[in-house]
């Protein structure tokens, strides 16, 4: 049986499903044409890709005031985290249905993925230095490789666009003895651009698990740094440097020295980039780009203030790709390299391995109507072997505010350093293989004009060869079947602004068609904004139904009501404040860990 708030949200997203199309006949507004990079990796119109892609801006992480990267993308279609605790708390992504490890994650093109696990820290993610997000959902493994089983999220950092010189300073503190700080800055003219961040988070937090009854709080302290350059030598040649740095503590429960067990734990963390671009206008079609890129992390426990283990990975990449753009063709090809390196770890019987990979897509308007997307690529993984995965995808526009499509990609996820060579107490396996999915999709796209869009799609993705812990180790033996539809919209009347996303989804382990841990059945989430020309207020409803965690105990279904106001006190001052949480829902994401209540923030920004 659902909880009953989540049938009040499904029927809430419906009415507004129903009601937007009859009103948006009644505005007109300027078309914004919203360009992504990430589907294709070439620049294309939003409302063009044929791959199910979401954009988050800059001006949507403002309103909503998000504390962390994960709550600015939870609920949004195939989007679900599960956190072990507060703020700053070990959080997990699982896109689609697939698990935590599926979805390939980049900081401007840079992959973020920890070579030992798969997963990303995404509890350290400085927010204030994002200027948007593209989510790509399904596979995607035949335009970036290994891990995309899920989809890819690629975070885009700010820079600065328009000469002259802008900064701004922002001061907050919030319940739970929270503090933060940001500040940025940014300087251009005709030839030079360069942006610079600063942030800090800390905060007391709360108790992670509900076992422990000692009171103590599991707090956070987070700090983060962005550096980023680009220079045209010419009207030609443009080189950019980038450096990104996130660092910080947090504490945690339940971790052990065998024989014993504490509350008493912490981790210090690192993660930094670094990247070096070239990009060359060959012609007014060709464009030839290369990119260098190192990413670190760092990552060391303790266990009642002793060292209880510390793992240091670096992976080196370099990327060369050049692009043709004609009217109706394009076409993007290139070259990857990779080699990752634990640097820091114990029990590794390899603590290397190099990758290469080479592709090609295309996207091709074959008539007025009928537009053609295909993409090959083929990787040669150290440790596996070969893996060739593809992609291929139809669109037929109905007419100018119709279209339909579908689509079929492949997915791999390459074992992990762990899995292979890691110690043996954590059922290290070199024999395994990689695992492997196809995903078939029809989508429908309404559109009218810039004021109202809404899309719908029907997605199957088949995993095989899923690696899980079997008798004290690492086998391929599981295959999952995800069923699903995904539901968006968007609509703007006048100074409001509605948008939902509704996914519905069957993640099912086919070995004995249990649901897997974790995820929902339905989740989603409602956007509504009001602003006019000196304040502006807003809410986020968001919800899951009912999960299942390890034991195959079921955690309930829960929706929130998050709020957000602004108040633009002069041309250089805003004030800003949020209410999550707004009716105090007590609720679990992970078995036996809380999370949030009530909690009341607000910030004061200066803008120069």
């Amino acid at each position: 049986m659902k909880h009953p708030l989540y049938r009040h949200t499904l029927l809430l997203t419906a009415l507004t499903s129903v009601s937007t199309p009859l009103l948006a006949n009644t505005v007109q507004l300027e078309p914004l044409l919203v360009t992504v990079t990430t589907p294709l990796r070439m620049a294309q119109p939003l409302h063009e890709t044929q791959a199910a892609t979401t954009v988050i801006t800059r001006a949507d992480i403002e309103r909503q005031q998000p504390e962390s990267v994960a709550q600015l993308l939870r609920g949004h279609a195939g989007i679900e985290f599960a956190s072990s605790g507060g703020a700053g708390s070990i959080t997990s992504l699982f896109m689609r249905g697939s698990n935590s490890n599926h979805t390939l994650v980049m900081i401007d093109g840079v992959k973020i993925n920890n070579p030992t696990s798969g997963g990303v820290s995404w509890q350290y993610l400085p927010v204030n230095q994002i200027e948007r997000v593209e989510i790509v959902r399904g596979p995607q493994s035949s335009v970036w490789g290994a891990d995309a089983i899920g989809g890819v999220i690629n975070i885009i950092t700010r820079k600065a666009n328009t000469p002259g010189t802008t900064g701004e300073i922002r001061l907050g503190v919030g319940q739970q003895n929270t503090r933060l700080t940001d500040a940025n800055f940014s300087a251009a003219n005709a030839t030079t651009r360069f942006t610079s961040s600063l942030s800090y988070r800390g905060s007391d937090s709360i108790n992670a698990r509900t076992a422990d009854t000692s009171g103590e709080k599991d707090g956070y302290e987070h700090y983060g740094l962005r550096l980023q350059l680009e220079h045209d030598l010419n009207e030609r040649n443009t080189l950019s440097a980038g450096y990104l740095r996130s660092q910080g503590d947090n504490q945690y429960d339940s971790c052990s020295i065998w024989p014993a067990a504490s509350n008493n734990c912490k981790e210090d963390y690192s993660l930094q980039t670094l990247s070096l671009g070239w990009t060359h206008q060959l012609t007014n079609a060709w464009q030839m780009e290369a990119l260098l890129q190192r990413v670190e992390e760092d990552r060391e426990d303790f266990f009642e203030s002793q060292n209880n283990g510390r793992t240091h990975t670096q992976r080196d990449q370099l990327g060369i790709k050049a692009t043709l753009s004609t009217d109706p063709f394009s076409l993007v090809s290139g070259f990857d390299a990779q080699k990752e390196r634990i640097l820091k770890g114990s029990g590794f019987t390899q603590d290397s391995r190099d990758i290469f990979g080479v592709f090609a897509q295309t996207h091709y308007r074959l008539t007025d109507a009928w537009t053609l997307s295909a993409g090959v690529r083929h990787d040669d993984d150290e440790f596996f072997g070969n893996q060739t995965t593809g992609n291929l995808g139809l669109d037929w526009q109905l007419h100018s505010a119709h279209n339909i499509g579908a689509s079929i990609s492949q997915g791999y996820r390459a074992p992990n350093l762990m899995e292979l060579y890691g110690p043996a107490s954590w059922g290290a396996n070199p024999d395994l293989m990689p695992e492997e999915s196809i995903n078939y999709e029809l989508f429908w796209r309404y559109q009218p004009g810039s004021a109202f869009n809404a899309e719908v799609r029907l997605f199957q993705n088949e995993i095989d060869n899923l690696i899980v812990w079997s008798a004290g180790q690492n086998l391929n033996i599981n295959e999952s079947r995800i069923r699903g539809a995904e539901v968006t919209l968007g609509y703007q009347l006048a100074n409001w602004r509605f948008s939902g996303a509704l996914t519905l989804q069957d993640p099912i382990n086919r070995e004995d068609d249990s649901l897997l841990l974790r995820r929902a059945r339905e989740h989603g989430r409602i956007d509504i904004d009001y602003a006019v020309s000196n304040w502006g207020a807003g809410a986020t409803l968001e919800g899951q139904s009912k999960r299942y965690d390890f034991g195959g105990q079921r955690m309930g279904g829960y929706v929130l009501l998050n709020t957000h106001a602004h108040w633009q006190l002069s041309s250089d001052w805003t004030l800003r404040a949020k209410i999550d949480n707004l009716f105090d829902q007590d609720y679990e994401q992970a078995l036996g860990y809380h999370t949030p209540g009530r909690y009341v923030e607000t910030s004061l920004t200066y803008r120069f």
